[in-house]
């Protein structure tokens, strides 16, 4: 059961019904604060097209036509769903949408669907544009909507969208923050603010300037084995190697060949 938030010393629950006090195992009361999920878009405007459903390539056993829509994503940029806006003129539909990337590799699949009928005297109301999935690293993704004999569905947006990511710290009373990233080798950081963290409703929202390059960076040392790092120095002593030896060999034959 949910209550609003409120400072009762006792809180007495009543439950109707055949219910006896020893069918009770136990209760608990907790508090929770919920917020809505705040969504950024991400990858652009798309390329649409249609093509013949067992045209695209790992799906030659599905039948009619299909809709592609093609998003240009940047660099290790996360996306956690692709959202369909539809016409409202658009009648009653479900249609199955499949998610690969440029090399047509499966990332996620789902449903969206229009639904507003009675049936059975029971009424039914189902709108789901959302395809939810998981990614990184893709620099495209594709959301194809599979038709079958249906036509097309009548699209007045598309995109991608990432699940917000936020950073929390205690700001200085005074100064300027920096925060550096792009180094893959470090490990994630451990902090106690992380262990204690409590999230306060008066947080303050900091907007990050202008991405910039750090001027004092010089770079990690260079790790590869020295065989790797010098292949020319390598390849000259092989081919050395294999001249000396042909020279001997060439000399075992003439010294034998005069005995």
């Amino acid at each position: 059961m949910r209550l609003p938030l409120s400072t009762y010393k006792y809180l007495r629950v009543t439950i109707d019904g055949p219910v006896k006090p020893d069918d009770v195992m136990g209760a608990i009361s907790e508090f929770r604060q919920e917020q809505k999920a705040v969504w950024r878009d991400v990858g652009g405007v798309p390329n649409v097209t249609e093509l013949a459903a067992n045209a695209i390539r790992g799906d030659s056993s599905r039948e009619g036509k299909a809709t592609v829509l093609t998003f240009a994503v940047p660099e290790n940029v996360p996306v956690d769903r692709g959202t369909l806006d539809i016409d409202p003129a658009q009648p009653n539909f479900r249609r199955s949408v499949q998610l690969t990337d440029d090399k047509d590799v499966y990332i996620g699949s789902g449903e969206i669907d229009r639904i507003h009928m009675v049936r059975s005297g029971q009424k039914i109301d189902s709108d789901a544009h959302d395809v939810g999935f998981s990614a990184v690293g893709h620099k495209t993704i594709k959301v194809i909507i599979y038709n079958g004999d249906d036509p097309p569905l009548k699209l007045t947006s598309a995109r991608l969208q990432q699940l917000e990511r936020r950073i929390y710290f205690d700001a200085p009373a005074s100064g300027q923050i920096t925060l550096y990233y792009g180094d893959e080798k470090l490990e994630p950081p451990v902090y106690d603010y992380a262990k204690l963290f409590l999230l306060a409703n008066d947080a303050a929202p900091a907007q990050p300037g202008g991405e910039v390059a750090n001027a004092a960076y010089t770079g990690r040392p260079d790790e590869r084995p020295w065989t790797e790092r010098h292949p020319a120095v390598l390849w000259i002593a092989i081919v050395a190697a294999v001249l000396v030896l042909g020279a001997i060999a060439l000399r075992s034959m003439k010294s034998a060949t005069s005995s």
